[in-house]
């Protein structure tokens, strides 16, 4: 018996983001698990390794949802860059001074984008971007779609050389995940950033060392990450500073409090407005088995995909 499948491109995701708000997905799944009344996982992410892909395989995984007839197959690459915006989103808008947002992007193009889309959707009060892409060229331009968003919603759109020209001044600083072409972020330093900004390290490597260390503050997306992440330095150094009297100093960054603890009410956010905040996303490794399930929704609703048999 042959089974339809769904499959969604890159650009088919993205398009269904437009119509879901991913920041309030993730957001219930945070503070679920805050507060002890997270609901069990239903359906499953799987690599993707049949016939039909119009894509390296590799590089997709299939949903399969008990209320879902048949089987979705959709980037996984897209979903982890979407996952880690909304998670971008949630930082911003629980860590973030009042007042207006200056944001800068880094990143590649293929993954900083729709990154950027998610980000100016649900971020308030954006009055300005300004991004630094690895790999900008004139056969490399912006998504016309993104340009329309920008100048509908009244944010300033600037296109720099170098990430310091980007950064500066910004408040709101997001290094993307993804992309072939990575930014070398390994001169940065805590005093290129402006006052009070909130640093979002999402690209799934370590920042400099100096950098992290001179941080006011620190927050990841879900403290418990942690023992999956042992590679990631703020994790070693976390546990190194919270492993309690062993009679040696310890000097290293510790981790105030994940986002679903600021969501929940359970910690008191930033401590001072001129900190300078550095939000660690651990969750790259990890696909939002639900996230996927609402954008297989609204592809649906919406008639996005195509589909063929197995």
């Amino acid at each position: 018996m042959s089974e339809t499948i769904l499959q969604l491109s890159a650009e088919d995701v993205w398009s269904a983001l437009e119509v879901i708000d991913p920041v309030a997905v993730l957001a219930e799944e945070l503070i679920g698990r805050t507060v002890g009344h997270a609901e069990e996982e239903v359906g499953r992410l799987t690599p993707w390794t049949g016939y039909g892909t119009r894509t390296n395989a590799s590089a997709l995984v299939a949903l399969e949802h008990p209320d879902v007839d048949g089987r979705c197959v959709l980037p996984a690459a897209s979903l982890r860059m979407f996952q880690s915006a909304a998670l971008a989103a949630i930082a911003a808008r629980e860590l973030l001074v009042p007042g207006g947002v200056t944001v800068a992007m880094l990143g590649a193009t293929q993954a900083m984008q729709p990154q950027l889309a998610v980000i100016a959707r649900h971020v308030p009060d954006i009055s300005h971007v300004a991004i630094c892409l690895a790999d900008l060229s004139r056969s490399n331009l912006l998504e016309a779609r993104l340009v329309d968003l920008l100048e509908l919603s009244g944010i300033g759109l600037s296109v720099t050389t170098t990430w310091p020209d980007t950064v500066f001044g910004a408040n709101l600083v997001v290094a993307t995940s993804e992309g072939v072409v990575r930014q070398d972020l390994s001169g940065m330093r805590v005093g290129q950033l402006a006052r009070g900004a909130v640093l979002v390290n999402a690209t799934g490597r370590n920042l400099p060392a100096e950098l992290v260390d001179r941080m006011a503050e620190v927050y990841v997306d879900d403290f418990s990450l942690l023992p999956g992440n042992g590679d990631r330095y703020i994790v070693s150094t976390h546990l190194l500073a919270t492993a309690g009297d062993t009679g040696v100093e310890q000097t290293g960054r510790y981790i105030a409090a994940d986002l679903g603890q600021l969501l929940a009410g359970e910690h008191g956010g930033r401590e001072h407005e001129d900190n300078r905040v550095l939000v660690e996303l651990l969750s790259g490794r990890r696909l939002n088995v639900q996230l996927a399930y609402r954008i297989l929704q609204a592809a649906r609703r919406n008639g996005l995909g195509s589909r063929f048999e197995l």
